[in-house]
């Protein structure tokens, strides 16, 4: 049976507004499941923008901070630790966020799967752009090969989490976000000469709608797994 999955546009909220939505949204589907309801109707696909802010995984260190915690208002950044793996991300005006809240029982229940199609949404989504991008295992995220300068920039930052097969967090696309927060803390831990952060504007050259990079995300989150949004 073909799922169905909400598709909630939240526009630019704060972060924690979006924390909160959802883990109240994942603990209703949880509790449908506890009752041995029909989840396959009950997911949902959030995206959004952020104010300026840093968020800190799992695996993430006060080293990988490249300025005092107390300065970070004076640069327009606030910070805060959420339940994801991965280390130090960025989320501002410009980037596009998604939150899928999925029961992957209702998909597939392989986390390693679930990670590859969402950046298989992402990868098709640049490809909209001409811009050729691939999953890097060793460091999880969406990249793209620069032939010239032989560089490997990050363009989308992907972390999840799961509870009883039902995920939250997601993926962090580069569109036309301000690049110069990135100065200060080293983006997932990754501090290599030959890789570096980008996104599409910078890419392309030029600045892209925000809602034109949506519909093609939406597109391709129907596309890969398999499931209508409405």
């Amino acid at each position: 049976m073909r799922t169905k999955t909400y598709y909630v546009d939240k526009k630019v909220i704060p972060h924690q507004t979006a924390v909160d939505f959802q883990i109240e949204e994942r603990a209703k589907i949880i509790l449908l499941k506890t009752q041995k309801f029909d989840t396959s109707e009950s997911n949902l696909l959030i995206l959004c923008e952020h104010y300026p802010i840093l968020t800190c995984g799992s695996s993430a260190k006060e080293s990988h901070l490249l300025i005092d915690r107390s300065e970070l208002p004076n640069v327009g950044l606030e910070i805060s630790t959420i339940k994801r793996g991965g280390a130090i991300t960025f989320h501002g005006p410009g980037q596009i966020v998604g939150y899928p809240i999925l029961d992957l029982e209702n998909f597939k229940t392989d986390i390693r799967w679930y990670i590859e199609t969402l950046a298989n949404v992402i990868i098709d989504t640049l490809g909209n752009y001409n811009i050729s991008g691939y999953y890097d295992h060793e460091f999880p995220g969406v990249w793209i090969y620069d032939e010239v300068t032989a560089k490997k920039k990050k363009i989308c930052a992907v972390g999840v989490h799961l509870s009883r097969w039902v995920t939250n967090h997601g993926f962090a696309l580069n569109v036309n976000n301000n690049m110069s927060f990135y100065q200060y803390f080293i983006p997932c831990s990754i501090d290599s000469p030959d890789r570096e952060t980008t996104s599409l504007s910078r890419e392309i050259g030029f600045d892209v709608s925000i809602t034109e990079v949506k519909k093609i995300i939406m597109k391709n989150f129907q596309k890969y797994f398999s499931t209508e949004l409405i």
